[in-house]
């Protein structure tokens, strides 16, 4: 039976270099990966933060040699989730108690990296990925 919990938890590191090095997204409740913990790592590893916030979603979308719906969403997911904690980890949206990504830390690697840890109302994700409208399950588009 799914659990009634649906927030997830974001773990976003960066180097000193602002370029994304991890990052895994996992059920609050439960400990799983949404999907893969880290889905986009191999095709975001050693991006900047700020390049990473310039991409599109719907563009990002059409890019995807992806068919089935359930691996678009995750995606998707994915996609949005980090972009959602950059903007918090680079002071573009707060992360305070009452927004849709919730900062539970933000910490410093041993080597002059940041770390932050979030929660996410998976609420505001699936509105995004509503909003881009591949997907037979949640849009209108195809």
């Amino acid at each position: 039976m799914p659990c009634n919990d649906v927030t997830e938890l974001l773990r976003v590191v960066l180097d000193a270099e602002d370029s994304l090095v991890g990052y895994e997204l996992i059920k609050r409740s439960c400990g799983r990966a949404v999907g893969e913990r880290s889905l986009l790592l191999d095709r975001w590893n050693g991006h900047t933060a700020a390049a990473i916030l310039t991409l599109d979603g719907d563009e990002f979308a059409e890019a995807l040699d992806v068919s089935d719906d359930t691996e678009l969403v995750l995606t998707m997911k994915h996609f949005f989730a980090v972009q959602s904690g950059l903007r918090v980890l680079l002071g573009q949206e707060s992360g305070g108690a009452l927004d849709p990504v919730r900062v539970a830390s933000i910490g410093t690697t041993h080597t002059g990296g940041l770390v932050l840890e979030a929660e996410i109302a998976i609420d505001v994700l699936t509105e995004k990925i509503q909003a881009c409208g591949r997907c037979r399950g949640c849009g209108v588009k195809r």
